[in-house]
């Protein structure tokens, strides 16, 4: 039975936050309860940007604690999953120190849009739908 890995909670929804790969078994799977996603800040593994490692993954501190705790109700929607790999990618460059003022200052409008976006798709009721899903 999962438990939420921070608190231990039992209670249902728990989500899925990271999965750690075993050396010689089929590795570990670590969930969180919706109250410790929102106090940890922590991003569901299903909206991880491609190429992650599989570990706990936060949501940088530009994301306000508000906006957290829709994403925390959201869940693991589709729409969500480009918006939080832009955030990631802007967060990490960022931390570059190589990065000269033009490139800090275009990641740092980058991790703008994307807080945006995900405010807008918190908004929502629904997913957003793709536009060739309406053109049909």
């Amino acid at each position: 039975m999962p438990r939420c890995s921070t608190c231990r909670d039992v209670v249902p929804p728990l989500t899925p936050v990271a999965i750690v790969n075993g050396n010689s078994g089929p590795g570990r799977s670590y969930y969180a309860c919706r109250g410790c996603l929102v106090a940890g800040r922590l991003i569901p593994f299903a909206l991880h940007p491609i190429g992650s490692r599989g570990t706990r993954m936060t949501y940088p501190d530009i994301v306000p604690a508000d906006l957290v705790a829709r994403l925390a109700e959201l869940g693991d929607r589709p729409d969500l999953i480009a918006p939080v790999a832009r955030l990631m990618d802007a967060a990490t460059r960022t931390k570059r120190r190589a990065a000269s003022a033009d490139e800090l200052h275009a990641a740092h409008e980058q991790a703008r849009t994307a807080v945006a976006d995900l405010r807008t798709a918190a908004r929502a009721r629904h997913p957003a739908t793709p536009a060739t899903e309406v053109a049909r």
